[in-house]
């Protein structure tokens, strides 16, 4: 390729000089092509008006266009422009042409010179026009054709250079077309020994990948020969290892998940709700209340017995109902002045399976962020039913409620990762990541709040019903 550039730019520049020298020569020559018609005008005025040649150098514009020259002066310009013409012709056979046209001004230089001798002296004029016609018109009439052959001559030749350069790029566009092919074939053939010499490697790799997809950890890439594939291999190997512990770790954390949720799920439980129902026990205690000390203590009892659930991730909603319901009347005994609640679920969905401590959350946040931050009596209502294959669970309170800038981060706080979340969303963000955990994405924890109107809590989950899910 190297060589058919180098080749390419030399005949692309030999081309341009001759181009140039040839055009340079033809237009050179084009201009003295006025010679005969200045030279014939001037000297027919000369006899016509008796002048000396001397007279007519003024370069004056006739009315036929033709400028006046000094004829001693045109030829000796002519023979000037011949030497010029000799070193710029390309072709060898328009220097005997330059000759001959030197020649013939030497010769019509001599006639002039008679002709000024018989317009000055006793000729008579019929006899100087006759001279005029045989002796200069003659001559530059042979002067001026011999200008056109080296016109012609040097036009003909520029052809020849130009056919000469289209056979040359004929010539290089074969030459080149020649060098792309054997690139093509080598470039073939070097691809195909690389490419063989890496693919069989390469396929067993994916072999083993194959295995990897399809469970099988303990597949091993075989050694190979090119280093940069043995690193892939190596690196393979050790990245199924890796793999392989990683799955061994998470089986050993998928056997205790259970017991980190439940350590979760206690910690929803407020410790100033256990202090506050012991004080209230003892107040009753105290003040010989021994009937709702009872109720008290079994519903406290009722209540941890529901959230410990004997290591149960699980339980039906009747069970579910019993522990809010549980909750709720002890609340009762504090705030009986400004709570009241209503429990509804329907019967139909009383043995269906729902994750334990579901509701209490929700239940817990009515009161202490609705019901007790509003004068006067609020209403909490859980109920929950059967909407198509789904269960729906509400629970709503008509107090305080949240503006939308509150109810906005408290939706954002409960899908947040554990270690990000606010500790008065802790409770509701476990539930709502339970349930996504237990269902899927596409379920989880709706709320809905209005400040000075009250907040709705929704869930909504798949029907199970008597499945084992622990």
């Amino acid at each position: 390729m190297l060589f058919a550039l180098v080749y390419s730019i030399h005949s692309m520049i030999s081309a341009t000089a001759t181009y140039s020298d040839i055009t340079k020569s033809i237009t050179y020559a084009n201009d003295r092509l006025n010679f005969k018609e200045s030279m014939d005008y001037s000297t027919y005025l000369a006899v016509v008006q008796k002048e000396e040649f001397e007279d007519l150098g003024d370069g004056e514009i006739m009315v036929n266009g033709v400028a006046t020259v000094n004829p001693y002066e045109a030829i000796e310009d002519l023979r000037s422009g011949c030497r010029e013409l000799s070193d710029m012709t390309a072709v060898d056979m328009n220097q005997n042409q330059i000759r001959r046209i030197s020649n013939t001004l030497n010769v019509l230089e001599l006639n002039l010179e008679t002709l000024e001798d018989m317009i000055q002296g006793s000729g008579v004029y019929e006899e100087n026009m006759q001279y005029l016609e045989d002796n200069i018109y003659m001559l530059t009439t042979i002067i001026d054709e011999g200008i056109r052959e080296y016109i012609r001559v040097e036009t003909a030749w520029l052809q020849q250079i130009s056919i000469l350069q289209e056979k040359r790029n004929i010539r290089l566009f074969l030459l080149c077309l020649l060098i792309v092919a054997e690139a093509v074939y080598l470039v073939v053939v070097l691809t195909r020994r690389a490419v063989e010499s890496i693919t069989k490697p390469i396929q067993n790799l994916c072999d083993q990948i194959g295995k990897v997809g399809e469970g099988d950890f303990t597949a091993r890439a075989g050694n190979a020969d090119i280093r940069e594939i043995q690193v892939l291999s190596d690196s393979f190997n050790e990245m199924t290892g890796e793999i392989r512990m990683l799955i061994d770790n998470i089986k050993d954390k998928e056997k205790n998940l259970h017991l980190v949720e439940t350590r979760l799920l206690q910690e929803q439980i407020n410790p100033h709700f256990l202090y506050n129902t012991l004080d209230s026990i003892v107040w009753l205690a105290e003040d010989d209340r021994s009937e709702d000390v009872i109720a008290m203590v079994t519903d406290l009892s009722n209540f941890f017995r529901t959230t410990l659930a004997a290591g149960k991730d699980f339980m039906t909603v009747r069970e579910e109902r019993s522990h809010i319901e549980s909750y709720l009347k002890i609340q009762g005994f504090r705030y009986q002045d400004i709570m009241e609640y209503e429990i509804d679920m329907e019967k139909e969905i009383s043995e269906c399976m729902i994750p334990k401590l579901l509701l209490q959350p929700l239940v817990e946040n009515a009161l202490y962020h609705g019901v007790k931050k509003k004068r006067g009596k609020s209403l909490i209502r859980v109920w929950g039913y059967r909407e198509g294959d789904c269960l729906v669970f509400k629970v709503v309170d008509n107090g305080k409620g949240m503006t939308k800038e509150t109810l906005q981060e408290l939706r954002n706080n409960i899908e947040k990762p554990i270690d990000q979340r606010g500790s008065d969303s802790f409770g509701l963000a476990n539930v709502n990541q339970r349930i996504k955990y237990y269902y899927g994405k596409e379920y989880g924890l709706d709320i809905e709040s209005e400040e000075n109107i009250g907040t709705e809590a929704t869930i909504m989950i798949p029907s199970k019903k008597n499945t084992n899910f622990s």
